[in-house]
């Protein structure tokens, strides 16, 4: 096992001229890490002269959806070029129009929301918990008005909704609900595995995802009518013909609605290999871990690690490691820490998404996206999410036992830097 240096308390801060406790030259993580075997099945799939276009549903396609709507419990599952065009699906079959209103999380990655933009939806933002980054269910029912059609969250870095009140809140209103798992891959709400809640879930399996196809998503839903949109839209010709049953829709059958959202057959190889071979394992693997990381990093008195709800069973893929500090307490901007631990050779940064209300895609008329009425929005009304996106900052998921101690040398970094606390900005 590597050895790497640890914190002397007396040393200077790399960020002033000392010597960094990790140098570009020792190992750092990496993800996705190598997979046995799945060179040979992507290879073995290419020289068997299998299609690598699939317009039906059949082969690996038939596969993959059906394992992943058996493990979510639904009925359907329709494979995607990327998580945001099942997002744009999911949007479309909910025959959502201009006028319309959807109420949003107003913090995520912005693909849970920008493709209302191309709908001409009136999006309603909803703050956040201060301390999961995920929609405060309390602050919905206050949003909602009789143009509301449906609710669209995100289970952040993995930790789920409270997915029985806001399942209960969208009954109570007549709502239909878009989950968006993209970072919740078999993250567990009351044991059962989210995805299967929402009428529509949708999940990305883009590279940086534990389940991966370098790029893709799935749509999945028990609605016969989302499905059969959401088919037209991007699935057209013998798809279309083959999984379309209601008459309704016959005329269109061979056009669609005239987009494509295949996913590339390769990527669904990657997919069903890992989820076969690699998926679970890792889960735990990196459920393991990242507690471990925390313990060490709560050690030191500064740190908190990710808030966790009671009903929340497993963060499954636990796709992003946020710690909470309290840079108030600490007496320090959160850029000079990330700057400091940076210079000490962690992979550490800001959070790349801040709240949408201050995103320009959502609020400035300059960058304007059809028929999207965009709104004014006072900068401080989600004091939530402002609260949540300050005390967080970015490090590795950390995954295996192989990783611990370079873990090790993370925290002795932190301590380095809280021991120099005097050296700061003032």
């Amino acid at each position: 096992m590597k050895s790497f240096p640890s914190e002397t308390a007396g040393s200077t801060l790399a960020l002033h001229g000392g010597e960094p406790l990790l140098t570009a030259t020792m190992p750092h993580f990496t993800w996705p890490p190598p997979v046995e075997g799945l060179a040979g099945k992507l290879a073995s799939y290419v020289d068997s002269g299998l299609p690598l276009s699939i317009v039906g549903r059949s082969g690996v396609f038939e596969e993959l959806e059906d394992r992943l709507a058996a493990l979510m419990k639904v009925r359907y599952a329709i494979l995607m070029s990327s998580g945001t065009m099942g997002l744009y699906s999911a949007f479309f079959a909910l025959d959502l129009c201009p006028g319309d209103e959807v109420i949003s999380t107003v913090y995520s990655f912005h693909a849970t929301t920008t493709p209302l933009l191309h709908l001409g939806v009136r999006i309603v933002f909803c703050d956040v918990e201060p301390d999961t980054g995920n929609i405060d269910p309390e602050k919905i029912e206050a949003l909602i008005t009789d143009r509301t059609k449906a609710i669209v969250t995100n289970h952040m870095w993995g930790h789920p909704v409270d997915c029985r009140a806001i399942r209960a809140l969208c009954h109570r209103h007549g709502l239909a609900w878009v989950e968006d798992c993209s970072h919740a891959h078999f993250a567990r709400y009351e044991g059962e595995f989210v995805g299967g809640f929402g009428d529509v879930s949708v999940f990305s399996l883009q590279g940086n995802k534990l389940l991966t196809g370098g790029e893709g998503g799935v749509l999945l839903t028990d609605s016969e009518e989302i499905h059969d949109r959401a088919t037209l839209l991007g699935h057209s010709l013998k798809r279309s013909e083959q999984c379309v049953k209601n008459p309704r829709w016959k005329e269109i059958l061979r056009t669609g609605f005239g987009l494509k959202f295949r996913m590339h057959p390769l990527a669904a190889v990657m997919v069903l290999h890992l989820l076969n071979n690699c998926c679970f394992d890792w889960i735990r693997q990196r459920g393991e871990t990242l507690d471990y990381f925390t313990r060490k990093l709560e050690e030191t008195g500064f740190v908190r690690g990710m808030a966790r709800r009671r009903y929340v069973t497993s963060m499954g893929a636990h796709y992003g490691f946020k710690p909470r500090i309290d840079f108030r307490r600490l007496g320090v901007a959160k850029e000079w820490l990330v700057a400091a631990l940076q210079a000490e050779g962690l992979d550490v940064d800001l959070p790349g998404s801040p709240p949408f209300h201050r995103l320009p895609i959502f609020t400035d008329p300059g960058f304007q996206v059809g028929d999207f009425v965009k709104q004014t929005i006072d900068p401080e009304a989600f004091p939530g999410a402002d609260s949540y996106y300050a005390g967080i900052v970015s490090l590795p998921t950390f995954t295996f036992p192989s990783d611990r101690p370079l873990i090790d040398a993370y925290v002795a970094a932190f301590q380095k830097l809280f021991h120099h606390l005097q050296e700061r900005p003032r």
